[in-house]
């Protein structure tokens, strides 16, 4: 006669690492939209006032583009956002992993 552990076990076990996975994944969202701002805020000689006075520039700028340029803005801030991801994913992965492997457990 085999022991089984209860299909509750594995539900919890899932739904943790679901929140692990989650919570990783938003820190390294995060990691990346800061790496932008502090690209932003070096625009800005990491002055806040002058950090604002150059995003307003630049809104004035973005407002007055033809949308090919506008695309390519876009397309610009969302690969260099992708960038920062995945840096931050691949500096971040043994977390992940030391995370996944506790929450795996004895069976």
């Amino acid at each position: 006669m085999s022991v089984t552990v209860p299909a509750r076990l594995y539900v919890g076990r899932h739904l943790a690492n679901g929140l692990r996975l989650v919570g990783w994944l938003a820190v390294n969202a995060l990691v990346a939209l800061g790496a932008i701002a502090s690209g932003v805020l070096a625009l800005g000689n990491f002055c806040l006032g002058d950090a604002m006075a150059q995003l307003g520039n630049l809104a004035m700028r973005f407002a007055a583009a033809p949308a090919e340029a506008r695309h390519s803005f876009t397309v610009l801030l969302s690969l260099t956002w992708s960038w920062g991801f995945c840096a931050a994913a691949f500096f971040r992965r043994g977390t992940i992993a030391r995370a996944w492997e506790r929450g795996r457990g004895a069976v």
